[in-house]
């Protein structure tokens, strides 16, 4: 038995350099198997899942993301731009999967399918990012992670690498990218008691590298750049990287890996509800890996708390 019995299923058939559409069929008749009454629809362009997402049926009681985290992107944001309640679940058919990892689900798609039809709602965080550019005002939510600097850099390249095998792709797009970043000036401060009577703290002021604000851990297909992150507890964690040197970020690259690059010298690490960069030239933006921004200014990123219903296995903490 299953809580859920109306599903809008939305499936990218160009995730994973497009192989995920083989799968269509198979996907369609697990979820019936499992879920009274299921409607499965493909993408067909970008943005579509945004619009899909933001038209539910009136009867829809689960919407599923079938692809990546470009996926999860789309219907994320449009659900908590329209402040849905519907609660969304994950199937991790994308390259990189790190908000399925962060909701727990098995990396297999059909066990995915079963512990989301027997699991449990969590309202988790989201994220919301503001800047300026070209003298225009622009916004976008995000679901897993926002980066501004290198990592978004290295975003805007990496589709060329996505059918790398063995998530190789992301980590040669990181490479690629070394041979031509110039990192900005910038200054950070956090906001998180910003009000009348208390003034901002300065995180950071100087050469920087990147900032990725994570609302989970994982980001760029399994690296652990924020490994405190948790997507439920009102917080957003910022991983400041100050300039680095081509070799030295060479050797920075694995231990980012598994987290074990919080704690250098060139590492500043945060839990914070609101932070604001100011930088002296326009600097990329990616939200959940997709680019939103090319010339990025006086930005400011805060947490949604508790703003998107998700679906968790039913043996996950809470405190995910």
């Amino acid at each position: 038995m299953t809580r859920f019995n109306n599903v809008f299923a939305i499936m990218n058939p160009a995730a994973r350099s497009g192989s995920t559409s083989l799968l269509s069929a198979d996907v369609q008749r697990v979820l019936e198997m499992r879920f009274p009454n299921v409607t499965l629809t493909l993408t067909t362009e970008k943005g579509h899942a945004h619009r899909l997402a933001a038209d539910l049926p009136p009867e829809t009681d689960l919407v599923l993301a079938i692809g990546g985290d470009g996926t999860v992107h789309e219907i994320g944001s449009s659900l908590v731009t329209a402040q849905s309640t519907v609660p969304m679940g994950v199937l991790p058919l994308g390259s990189g999967n790190d908000f399925a990892r962060a909701l727990k689900m098995p990396m297999a798609w059909k066990r995915a399918v079963e512990e989301i039809a027997g699991g449990q709602v969590l309202l988790a965080d989201t994220g919301k990012a503001t800047w300026q550019e070209d003298s225009e005002s622009h916004e976008c939510i995000f679901i897993n992670a926002l980066g501004t600097g290198f990592d978004a850099y290295t975003a805007s390249i990496a589709p060329r690498y996505k059918s790398w095998p063995f998530s190789m792709g992301y980590t040669v797009s990181i490479l690629s990218a070394l041979k031509t970043w110039v990192s900005a000036g910038a200054t950070i401060w956090d906001e998180k008691i910003l009000n009348e009577k208390s003034p901002r703290e300065l995180l950071f002021s100087g050469r920087l590298m990147f900032v990725t604000v994570g609302n989970a851990p994982d980001s760029g297909g399994g690296y652990t750049v924020n490994p405190g992150a948790k997507i439920s507890d009102g917080f957003l964690d910022p991983c400041i990287v100050s300039n680095l040197s081509f070799w030295k970020a060479i050797q920075l690259l694995p231990k980012a890996r598994n987290g074990r690059h919080v704690g250098l010298d060139e590492v500043t690490y945060v839990r914070t509800q609101s932070i604001f960069i100011e930088t002296d030239r326009g600097l990329p933006i990616h939200a959940d890996g997709e680019v939103v921004s090319m010339q990025a200014r006086s930005i400011r990123v805060s947490v949604n708390a508790q703003s998107l219903n998700v679906v968790i296995p039913s043996s996950a903490s809470r405190e995910i």
